[in-house]
């Protein structure tokens, strides 16, 4: 009886830890195809900055930000950040009255004090030019399906210690227009973020990187790269540094703000850069699910912990 009675107790207790513990996110590889099947389709036109065809892929963003169980952010009523295009960006494409849609959602943390993780990627391509689609497959709907799914997975897996903030910024292709805006008007304070780490195309890999690898631009300004990387995240430095690929992304807005803010790309410039080719046909899915796996267990460790990034000596840019 004794002996029963212990194996129960046992049982129970393995049981109790089981539940408690929690389970892995698995990224779903037909998921991560089905985003970019939509978001590069012919219906969305290559989703041209300041375009209704952006503001539609802003609204599957916010649709799948609120499916994941995300809320509005502080100050907004839905999941849409929308503004005019300022004068100085208008081109006979772009007109007068245009607005470049952001999509926001939002998990607040359970400790208010322990500041917020910015996760981020441009939802805008170049769209019809001379009534050819350019997809933007890679560049940028990779990155997109990227945030949504680690929206999903620590929507699934919260509530995390520190609040998360999901952002698909639009008109990148305008020179930044929609990261700007949101770094001069940002839902929450910008001394509130921990970090910003931006996704900008991921759908294939350099093969001037280790196998399985993508690239941290700046990665060694700050100790976030280093980090996540002895964790797990497939990511190392940027073998490019003279191409200036940290400033040329939507993570140097917040950067140069202060925040800790780096772009991962699996290959900074692929043949398919800026052409009609960048096509669904031409992702690697399979490369994209271990890249965006590979995130989620370290994004999990970030934003129940307590580590805050710093930049290293001279690595914070100044405008």
């Amino acid at each position: 009886m004794r002996v029963l009675y212990a194996l129960i107790i046992g049982l129970g207790a393995e049981l109790a830890s089981a539940c408690a513990a929690p389970a892995k996110w698995v990224v779903n590889p037909a998921s991560v195809h089905a985003h970019e099947a939509f978001l590069a389709s012919d219906a969305l036109r290559g989703r041209g900055s300041a375009t209704p065809d952006e503001a539609l892929a802003a609204a599957y963003v916010a649709a799948q930000f609120e499916a994941a169980g995300l809320r509005p952010a502080p100050g907004l009523t839905g999941y849409l950040q929308v503004l005019q295009v300022p004068r100085a960006k208008q081109t006979a494409q772009v007109l007068a009255g245009a607005t470049v849609t952001n999509a926001i959602g939002y998990l607040p943390g359970r400790d208010p004090a322990a500041g917020v993780l910015l996760f981020s990627a441009h939802l805008d391509h170049l769209g019809l030019v001379k009534g050819v689609t350019y997809p933007g497959a890679n560049d940028d709907a990779s990155g997109t399906t990227a945030v949504i799914e680690i929206a999903r997975a620590l929507a699934a897996t919260g509530p995390h210690r520190r609040g998360i903030l999901f952002v698909c910024y639009g008109g990148e292709e305008l020179g930044g227009v929609g990261s700007n805006y949101f770094a001069e008007h940002p839902p929450l304070p910008l001394s509130d973020i921990v970090a910003n780490i931006e996704f900008e195309m991921i759908g294939g890999q350099d093969p001037n990187l280790p196998a399985g690898k993508m690239m941290m631009t700046g990665f060694d300004r700050s100790n976030l790269g280093p980090e996540l990387a002895a964790r797990g995240f497939l990511v190392t430095g940027d073998p490019y540094p003279e191409q200036h690929f940290f400033e040329r992304s939507d993570n140097y807005q917040l950067a140069l703000n202060g925040v800790v803010a780096h772009t991962i790309s699996g290959w900074a410039v692929p043949p398919t850069y800026h052409q009609p080719t960048d096509t669904v046909a031409n992702i690697d899915i399979a490369f994209m699910t271990r890249a965006i796996q590979s995130l989620i267990e370290p994004a999990r460790w970030l934003v129940d912990g307590n580590f805050r990034p710093q930049w290293k000596p001279g690595g914070q840019p100044r405008g």
